[in-house]
């Protein structure tokens, strides 16, 4: 686990260019605070930062060579001891015991088919000196992160945009994904917030040599296989699978702990993980001074359950204060889900105890388990329960509205579903997925793109179909996980230097629940059916019986005490007209409504614009 970055060049390499991928490897020390190194060929040069989680020794260290090859990775294989054993029999012999040089080997001797068999998450390069030809490649659903951008006749790439600034020389702000970013609350791949600048796409490689740049996709989610076994047996295989793929991913030579939020996913994560290991740590959130966002009892009662030794990290006023400018700082491309706060606290304490951690992040989106799920099936429904919001949508709107109160976050979600029932199929997904509409988007900004007709955006909606609803999922993999959650916890535990692995996401897992019908996953009123039935003999039935409450600041509340000096500063006058691209007073009504006793979703749309102001 790691932060890497590189440059190759159609002609040979200058020595101004290894001073930029020096400037480049430097924003990546959080990534990996144990070592640094760096390789310099005729046409490439390569930069790594270690996070030294298996075979510590300092024999693994980046980037690993053999022969004419060179390897900078991040990320963790963990079949990697099988690997091995194949490629021994055909003759390789190692220099060391870590998972690195077993993917250098594998790419030499299979290519990018070797990635097939790959069990893990990873970002790579690979140069060959002889070939000169460079191979970028990232994990199959985007765990890691990997930028790159070309410029003249130079192919640059890294763990961070903050990788690819050195190399830039007059950088502009891409509006489309300004336009994207103000909605969504992240701008998604294959964009950034900057022109040029791209991510490279999950289960996708690059190859650069002299005859050109190619890119292949590897991998997609397999949604042709259909698998018609009945509920029972279909929970039993992914119970059997979800205790295979964490078994893997408890594989480490450093201290190893799980995040528990007290919810279904996390729960299911550790006590899987709490047969192996009943040493293994849990962690959690907790809000003392905000009663309704806090779930950290819950998570305490299942570890006890459990017999984990359970920590809770409480976020204050006081936490938030300390934290916030650190937290913005470790942004170097606007993010504006307001949970990574929380995951950036969690994440530091965390590592105080342990080097890695298992989460259970990806279920929602796998198993259809966000509220958003369940309203689009609803919704699919023409019965007289819709028919009558639909003509009250209007009415509906003078109602107040938020999420920091429960009766008004009920409210909110009405309103919203009501909105929603107006439109297509596609319109309404892209409605419940964004904070703010297009109408205030346009109002907020000057040079005003329509987000729902941008091709980056489009790409995912072109997934969904009214037909299929395993289409919704496919399309949530996509967009909301890549983008969105996977990003989230990356950027914020690397930041802290804690490496987090997602069980969920074993391709394995994956594949075998895309084969099975929605039906096996959501109902109209409850999602992860699946989950309920093959975990209940194992857990406490107060952890299926919760209602989803999800991860969430209490921005609101935070917008009248700490966050109140950082809006002043970031949104006065004077520094909007310089900008060139707000509209003041859009701003400052937003700023208004955000800080109401009404706020409905205003509060996001304000993060999204101090996140991106700082």
């Amino acid at each position: 686990m790691c932060g890497i970055a590189g440059i190759w060049s159609r002609n040979q390499l200058r020595p101004s260019d290894s001073v930029l991928l020096d400037r480049a490897s430097q924003a990546l020390k959080r990534r990996g605070p144990d070592a640094q190194g760096k390789e310099i060929k005729s046409h490439c040069a390569l930069a790594h930062r270690r996070l030294a989680i298996i075979d510590t020794d300092k024999r693994s260290n980046q980037p690993i060579n053999f022969e004419s090859y060179s390897l900078t990775f991040n990320g963790e294989v963990y079949n990697f001891k099988e690997l091995r054993r194949d490629l021994v029999k055909k003759g390789v012999k190692f220099c060391t015991s870590g998972d690195s040089e077993v993917l250098l080997h594998g790419l030499i001797h299979e290519g990018i088919n070797f990635l097939k068999r790959v069990h893990g998450f990873f970002a790579f390069g690979l140069y060959d000196d002889a070939n000169k030809t460079l191979i970028l490649g990232r994990d199959r659903y985007g765990i890691k992160p990997l930028y790159y951008s070309k410029i003249d006749d130079y192919l640059v790439f890294g763990s961070s945009l903050g990788t690819i600034s050195p190399f830039l020389k007059n950088p502009e702000i891409d509006q489309e994904s300004l336009s994207l970013y103000l909605g969504l609350s992240y701008v998604p791949y294959p964009k950034t917030m900057l022109e040029r600048v791209f991510k490279l796409e999950p289960g996708t490689c690059i190859s650069a040599s002299l005859d050109g740049i190619e890119k292949k996709q590897y991998y997609r989610i397999n949604t042709e296989e259909k698998n018609s076994i009945g509920f029972g047996e279909a929970s039993y295989g992914l119970k059997e699978r979800l205790h295979k793929s964490v078994e893997e991913r408890l594989i480490s030579d450093v201290p190893l702990g799980v995040f528990l939020s007290g919810g279904i996913d996390s729960s299911i994560i550790a006590q899987i993980a709490a047969e192996h290991d009943k040493s293994i740590p849990a962690f959690s959130i907790g809000f003392p001074d905000q009663p309704f966002y806090d779930e950290s009892e819950k998570a305490r009662r299942t570890a006890k359950y459990l017999g984990l030794e359970h920590f809770v990290v409480p976020v204050t006023e006081k936490e938030l204060d300390s934290h916030i400018e650190d937290i913005l700082n470790s942004m170097d491309e606007p993010f504006a889900d307001s949970s990574g706060i929380l995951v950036n606290i969690l994440s530091e304490f965390t590592r105080s105890k342990v080097k890695v951690t298992l989460s259970g992040d990806g279920a929602d989106e796998l198993l259809g388990g966000y509220n958003k799920h369940r309203g689009l099936l609803r919704s699919l429904t023409p019965d007289w329960k819709n028919a009558t919001l639909k003509k009250l949508s209007p009415l509906l709107e003078v109602l107040p509205a938020s999420r920091n109160k429960r009766t008004f976050d009920r409210i909110r979600k009405v309103k919203k579903y009501s909105r929603g029932l107006a439109g297509s199929f596609q319109e309404r997904y892209l409605q419940w997925a964004c904070f703010t509409t297009e109408s205030e988007v346009q109002k907020i900004l000057k040079d005003h793109r329509e987000y729902s007709k941008i091709d980056a955006l489009k790409r995912y909606l072109n997934l969904l179909t009214d037909q299929d609803f395993n289409s919704v999922l496919e399309a949530d993999f996509e967009l909301v996980l890549a983008n969105d959650m996977l990003y989230k916890v990356d950027s914020m535990s690397m930041h802290r230097s804690l490496e987090v692995r997602v069980p969920f996401l074993d391709h394995r897992v994956v594949d075998y629940v895309f084969s099975l019908p929605s039906s096996h996953k959501l109902s109209k009123n409850s999602g992860k059916l699946l989950l309920r039935e093959a975990f209940a003999d194992v857990l406490p039935s107060e952890v299926f019986s919760n209602r989803k409450k999800g991860f969430e600041a209490p921005l609101t509340h935070w917008y009248k005490g700490p966050l109140s000096g950082m809006i002043e500063s970031l949104f006065e006058k004077s520094f909007i007209t310089e900008q060139g691209l707000f509209d003041y007073g859009a701003t400052q009504a937003i700023i208004k409504k955000a800080t109401g006793n009404a706020p409905g979703d205003s509060p996001h749309t304000l993060w999204a614009l101090l996140v991106f102001q700082h």
